[in-house]
């Protein structure tokens, strides 16, 4: 047998490998590992490679039945790319377009055993496989739909991708540009002259690698869109809070935040039981809730998840465990609690942060933000009664020294015991004063 070895295959077969040993490597990733989306989208991916292997294979022995079995790659590629794309942008697997590929797929399948579907052809100095037909239109509908589905997905993630995480989001796209419109253009291009097809190849390659170890190395890329964390707060069963956290800012007050949560511990016995999970819609948003035997659990996000759930329900218990010492003590002191930052870290941590919007943004943290003693909160408090007011000092407080804020609060009592001394009369006579001036 004569070995039909031409460009093609040298070139089909350097992308299958290399394509394939990196995507194999981005397994390894820990913090992408139990990722749903990627795990599809990765199929989907190494499903291209094998396609591209098939296909320099078939070349090389000139084999109509390999060219037969590298068309049909194309399904289970599209299928798994549509999955995990569906998956990333809407938390579900169910689309109509997955309706309507199923439905290609049993026509393609049908076509590809037709006789005349798959051909040896000579082009460009040496023999080639070719998809003849109807059954070549349908293969060119199965390559270009996860090239739309990937660019839809890509663009959708850059336009959306918070300030934190925009450059990753800005080479994630990059990346996918490389496949559509970049490999695109080149594929349409192949139909009018086969060498084409190698740029078709090496710019796929060099996009799926490309936002393949983007998706890797930061997967918050892959949590823009389904849904938005804005807050979790834990308190203990007499309603005082332990500790909370922020991903973003909400429309919810934290009036209405906090009442939630203590009218839920007052009725819990009624509405839910211990160990239970309940969902509260809101007008922007829901809460989630869940109660263990020491601790209310409140995470505030745009939508309800699967995924959310299982992870204010981990983070509960290992709450509990982790300070299971202060919570049987009754500790209410928050500072107690600042160590579950590795929980939030161990659970939460594939969640992007929306709160900075711009590197024009001070990086200080607003007086929400920021943390202070719960002596000095409780003084600050019973000065500045509004809250926004109290923000606003707050914030600026905690730019000074501390020697300063010590001054502030007692120059503040030194005035009000000054305050308490003058009487009603002499308030009045100043008032007067005040106003003819």
């Amino acid at each position: 047998m004569v070995l039909n070895w031409n460009i093609e295959v040298f070139i089909d077969f350097l992308v299958a490998t290399v394509g394939l040993g990196l995507t194999i490597v981005t397994y390894y990733s820990p913090k992408a590992k139990k990722i749903r989306s990627l795990f599809f989208i990765r199929l989907g991916i190494i499903c291209i490679w094998l396609l591209m292997l098939l296909d320099g294979l078939s070349f090389l022995f000139t084999n109509l039945i390999i060219g037969q079995i590298n068309a049909f790659m194309l399904i289970p590629a599209t299928i798994f790319i549509i999955i995990g794309v569906n998956y990333t942008l809407k938390e579900t697997y169910y689309t109509p377009s997955l309706i309507i590929v199923s439905g290609l797929t049993a026509l393609f399948i049908y076509l590809g055993f037709q006789p005349g579907a798959v051909a040896i052809i000579e082009e460009t100095g040496y023999f080639r496989i070719k998809w003849i037909g109807l059954f070549g239109v349908v293969a060119i509908i199965f390559s270009g739909i996860p090239m739309c589905y990937l660019f839809y997905w890509g663009i959708r993630t850059w336009l959306n991708a918070p300030f934190l995480i925009k450059k990753e989001a800005s080479i994630f796209f990059i990346g996918v540009l490389f496949i559509f419109p970049i490999g695109f253009v080149f594929y349409a291009l192949y139909l009018y002259n086969p060498i084409f097809i190698l740029y078709t190849d090496i710019t796929i390659m060099f996009g799926g690698l490309i936002f393949m170890f983007t998706a890797v190395r930061e997967p918050k890329l892959l949590y823009i869109l389904p849904f938005t964390i804005h807050r979790i707060i834990v308190k203990d069963r007499d309603g005082h809070p332990l500790y909370d956290h922020d991903w973003s800012e909400s429309n919810i007050s934290e009036t209405i935040y906090t009442g939630f949560l203590n009218a839920v511990q007052l009725m819990s016995e009624e509405v839910m039981h211990i160990g239970g999970v309940l969902k509260i819609n809101l007008e922007d948003g829901i809460l989630i809730l869940r109660e263990s035997e020491r601790i209310t659990v409140g995470l505030v996000a745009s939508k309800t998840s699967k995924l959310l759930i299982d992870s204010v329900v981990k983070f509960t218990a290992d709450f509990e465990e982790k300070f299971s010492h202060e919570l049987k003590n009754s500790v209410k002191n928050i500072s107690q609690y600042e160590g579950a930052f590795s929980l939030i870290e161990k659970y939460f941590s594939n969640f992007p942060y929306k709160i900075i919007k711009s590197k024009k943004q001070p990086l200080l943290l607003s007086g929400k933000y920021t943390k202070i003693p719960l002596e000095l909160e409780n003084k600050l408090r019973k000065i500045f009664i509004d809250e926004e007011e109290y923000d606003t000092i707050k914030t600026e407080l905690i730019k000074a020294p501390l020697s300063f804020i010590s001054e502030f609060t007692r120059l503040h009592d030194q005035l009000k015991d000054e305050m308490k001394k003058i009487s009603s009369e002499d308030i009045k006579y100043l008032n007067e004063k005040y106003e003819k001036n």
